[in-house]
């Protein structure tokens, strides 16, 4: 296929190696943190941190139209691997310590949310415009791939060698990743300083002014926010209460159960799987989440990671469709603005889920969370199910009378 240019090849390599480098620390973290302390307080704290940065994605846009992407990709992996050798070498002499763990976590996501983009906006200077979508469809699912690999190296190397040389072959990994770039040969220019402030303002006017969109939003904040916590507090606390012996292998297992849900869901769109009714989407998925979370309460001997796995389905579906919704219905002229503000909202449900799990473990042990988030869930979206419900037969009603 044409796509698959020597440059294109190269930025696929790459960020091959980075997705798998970043499946691995986001596994070995938590767990180093856990192993350290044996908080599980802490645990929900250094998720919170590494959330954090995710509600800066706002200010990516313009710091990518305004520098060279190619050089943004290199700093980005060259940082994450200096991150990983400071934390192979602070490990391996007992130095390292969960406060600065939780900086060097920040700084890895921090960095990994500006590769994101970057990594998007370079490939239409890579391949022709008629064989974008498959060059980005292909980026896509290998990076999901590679964060599902990553992270079940992740979990069997933990139970096999110390976190200082785990930290080493992954900071490798990265540097790979940098040198890979270095070789891609393209003609860029840095481009003119972004209006941001602007067109987040005028992003806000557009959607404060649409019911159907803040409907939308508020649904996606909500799936954010019960979803992303639970992933990065409690999937560590699970795995180690309920599978102590090999609690890394679980841990990973499960992490990448939930990734290998949300590539179905991606799957699940590509092969036209789509849905024309997303305010009975949401309520609905979400009850079905609230029930999946609730079942973790009673020991379910492995069958924890079909939870997983269906979650991840559920928070892929709903991120795409809702994705496609905007597509279709924000004119293209002030598409970028409202995404921008859309998915700036949206990301901050993620650091303060965090926070809310870490909350709630101060409250009540992991096993009442799960029952208490579920119970939320089933409960409230349900009763909103069962309204629109009344409400769709009231409207039928009203229409056969007149």
């Amino acid at each position: 296929m044409t796509y698959r240019t020597p440059n294109y090849a190269k930025l696929w390599c790459a960020q091959v190696f980075s997705s798998a480098a970043d499946g691995v620390w986001l596994i070995a973290l938590p767990l180093l943190v856990l192993e350290l302390t044996g908080s599980k307080i802490l645990v929900g704290v250094i998720s919170f941190i590494e959330l954090v940065p995710l509600t800066f994605g706002v200010l990516a846009g313009p710091l990518i139209d305004l520098f060279r992407k190619k050089s943004i990709l290199y700093l980005c992996n060259t940082g994450r691997a200096v991150i990983m050798i400071l934390l192979a070498v602070l490990s391996a002499n007992d130095l390292l310590t969960v406060w600065i763990a939780g900086v060097c976590a920040f700084c890895l996501s921090l960095q990994s949310m500006l590769f994101a983009p970057a990594k998007v906006a370079i490939i239409p200077l890579l391949v022709r415009k008629q064989h974008l979508d498959q060059a980005t469809s292909l980026i896509n699912t290998s990076d999901l791939i590679g964060l599902i690999v990553g992270k079940l190296i992740s979990g069997i190397m933990i139970a096999a060698v110390p976190f200082g040389l785990l930290f080493a072959i992954n900071g490798t990994a990265f540097f790979i990743s940098a040198v890979l770039i270095t070789f891609i040969r393209i003609s860029e220019q840095p481009g003119e300083k972004s209006s941001g402030a602007e067109d987040l303002k005028a992003g806000y006017r557009m959607l404060k002014g649409n019911t159907a969109w803040l409907t939308s939003v508020g649904y996606f904040f909500v799936v954010n926010l019960v979803i992303a916590g639970f992933i990065s507090v409690m999937g560590p606390i699970l795995a180690v209460e309920r599978f102590q012996q090999n609690y890394s292998v679980w841990f990973a297992v499960m992490y990448s159960m939930f990734q290998a849900g949300m590539l179905l869901g991606n799957l699940a769109v590509f092969f036209k799987w789509n849905t024309k009714r997303l305010n009975r989407l949401y309520p609905r998925t979400l009850t079905a989440a609230g029930l999946l979370i609730m079942l973790l309460f009673f020991p379910l001997h492995g069958f924890e990671c079909i939870i997983f796995l269906v979650l991840g389905i559920i928070i892929s579906y709903i991120d795409v469709q809702t994705v496609l919704y905007f597509q279709k219905t924000v004119p293209a002229a002030y598409f970028g603005r409202v995404f921008a503000l859309i998915f700036s909202i949206v990301k901050m449900g993620e650091p303060l889920s965090a926070a809310v799990y870490t909350g709630l473990l101060l409250l009540m042990n992991a096993d009442y969370v799960y029952a208490a988030v579920g119970l939320t869930l089933i409960v409230v979206f349900a009763i909103l199910s069962v309204r629109q419900g009344s409400q769709r037969n009231t409207e039928k009603q009203a229409d056969q009378s007149v």
